[in-house]
């Protein structure tokens, strides 16, 4: 049972691999949250991905023989959802995505690229340990009613669903998806680090600022971005790029 981080060029590729349907332990969780730690302090890295162990599903979720308290009283998911990131994640979806597995989906990836066979849910409803909407923050992503329908039915949706709910981008044959995923994670790493980052950093942080607030931000993140982009040997100015230099 184990969540492994390889290193491709500019992307990290996290890989949830533990029995059938990639269930979730305490002991993932801290790796995950390890490796994250690796992706988010190494220069190298520009965008990550996350899926599921070929030919099994993304993650049905956390087992629960394991109970819902961790052995050392500490939160690791709690500590995982809280990490500041300003490097995107792909999430590549195939087969089951539910429960924790959903959550992880909803927290920890910024793009979405699912197999036509996927299927989302928040199943927990039905055996009395609901919440989970709240935790993954499901009506902030995506329209009110649809996150209703998801968190009170507990039915699962299909890929074609989830993306008429706006919550992935893209639907694709099932042998496809981790193509796209590193289709899309090249096209993110071949921008400069410090853009990628300074875009992340606005997209999570100004949605909640005031309008002023918001402008602040941008240019404070926008001029350190030029102190760091231009300091690097061979950097673009963007009047190079328009003349195509």
């Amino acid at each position: 049972m184990t969540i492994t981080y390889e290193k491709q060029g500019h992307i990290g590729i996290f890989t949830i691999d533990n029995g059938k349907v990639n269930v979730l332990t305490f002991a993932m969780h801290k790796q995950l949250y390890s490796h994250l730690n690796d992706f988010l302090n190494d220069d190298n890295i520009k965008v990550g991905i996350l899926k599921g162990s070929e030919g099994k599903c993304f993650s049905a979720g956390d087992d629960l023989n394991e109970g819902d308290s961790y052995p050392e009283g500490e939160d690791i998911t709690e500590m995982i959802f809280s990490l500041p990131r300003y490097k995107p994640i792909i999430g590549a979806i195939n087969s089951w995505c539910i429960g924790e597995g959903l959550i992880y989906v909803l927290l920890l990836t910024d793009i979405r690229v699912a197999g036509k066979g996927a299927r989302f849910g928040l199943p927990e409803i039905t055996y009395g340990m609901a919440g989970a909407s709240g935790t993954s923050r499901l009506s902030l992503q995506i329209p009110r009613v649809w996150a209703n329908w998801i968190a009170l039915t507990g039915e699962k949706i299909t890929a074609d669903q989830a993306l008429q709910y706006q919550l992935i981008n893209e639907v694709v044959s099932d042998d496809k998806v981790f193509e796209r995923a590193l289709e899309i994670a090249n096209m993110i790493a071949s921008h400069p680090l410090i853009a990628i980052q300074t875009e992340m950093e606005c997209l999570q942080k100004c949605p909640e600022m005031s309008f002023k607030e918001a402008i602040s931000l941008t240019r404070k993140l926008y001029a350190h971005q030029l102190d760091v982009y231009h300091q690097e040997p061979g950097a673009k100015s963007g009047i190079d790029h328009i003349k195509g230099k």
